[in-house]
C-alpha cells in the first residue's frame, strides 16, 4: 500500500485469539462469530481472509472493522494502539488537505454570504 500499511493478518488473528497454523492458506475458525469448524479462509501471504459460512471477507484492516465496530480511520488507529501497523495511522496533516488531482494545495471554504452558482450557463441549457 502507500504510506499506510496494512497489519499483519497472522498477529491480528493472534490477537483475537483464533487458533491457526503456520502456512499460507489456512482453514480457522471465524473471528466474528462462534464457530465450531474452521470456516474461514486465510492467505497470509496475500494477507486476506474469506468466511464461508457469514459471507464476510476483506483484509486486516476489514477485520478490525467488524470485529471493533469502526470505521476505517477508527481500525488504522486500533492497529497503531497494537503496534500492529507499521505505517501511518492517520490524523491531520498537509497531505490529507485538498484533492490528489489538485496537487493536495488546500482549498478554500464558500463563505456563507456568497450566492449559490456561478454565472456559467451549460451549452444545452443556451437555447
Amino acid at each position: 500500500m502507500s504510506d499506510v500499511e496494512r497489519p499483519d493478518l497472522g498477529a491480528l488473528l493472534d490477537h483475537y485469539g483464533v487458533p491457526r497454523s503456520d502456512r499460507g492458506r489456512q482453514m480457522v475458525a471465524c473471528p466474528l462469530h462462534e464457530d465450531r469448524t474452521p470456516s474461514c479462509s486465510v492467505d497470509l501471504n496475500k494477507h486476506l481472509w474469506n468466511c464461508h459460512s457469514c459471507g464476510r471477507a476483506g483484509d486486516s484492516f476489514n477485520l478490525i472493522q467488524l470485529k471493533e465496530n469502526v470505521d476505517f480511520v477508527g481500525a488504522r488507529a486500533f492497529a497503531a494502539t497494537l503496534g500492529l501497523a507499521t505505517g501511518s495511522a492517520g490524523g491531520g496533516g498537509d497531505q490529507l488537505s485538498g484533492s490528489a488531482y489538485g496537487g493536495r494545495r488546500k482549498v478554500a471554504g464558500r463563505k456563507g454570504d456568497q450566492p449559490r452558482g456561478g454565472k456559467y450557463v451549460p451549452a444545452w441549457r443556451r437555447r
